[in-house]
């Protein structure tokens, strides 16, 4: 009995039927392998996806908007010259006396802030806007 055991197990060891069943089952385990493969990939770009929409607008918000000081140049009261008013003043308000009062007053806005943008708007004796300068900040490092 466990002669015959032994040859019927050879005997299918050696037969084409066993080289058949190891061709499908890796043939399978291939499919099934490519298939999982491909789920993974795909659940990989829709993540990528996913994260790249959320990720890149919060990115953008934060690195698109660079720093601007307001400056505005308005007469005084007291027909004096003109003051330059910001916050970003150190000291409040400066008061430009001078005959080219407003070209000292916007060239001082201009050079104190070099390194980020700058908007100077200039009133009249009425509170309308005669006046917009824009300067982009060109600080350069050496």
């Amino acid at each position: 009995m466990f002669i015959s055991n032994i040859g019927l197990l050879t005997g299918f060891l050696f037969s084409p039927y066993l080289l058949i069943a190891t061709l499908i089952v890796l043939a399978v385990g291939f499919v099934f392998q490519t298939a999982l493969f491909q789920i993974l990939l795909r659940a990989k770009k829709e993540t990528l996806t996913r994260w790249r929409a959320a990720i890149l607008p919060l990115l953008g918000r934060m690195t698109s908007t660079r720093p601007t000081d307001v400056y505005e140049i308005r007469p005084r009261r007291d027909k004096q010259g003109v003051d330059l008013i910001s916050d970003a003043l150190p000291f409040g308000r400066l008061w430009y006396g001078e005959p080219n009062a407003i070209a000292n007053a916007i060239d001082y806005a201009k050079s104190l802030n070099r390194s980020h943008d700058t908007v100077i708007h200039v009133y009249d004796e009425a509170g309308n806007v005669i006046e917009t300068h824009k300067d982009t900040g060109d600080f350069k490092e050496w």
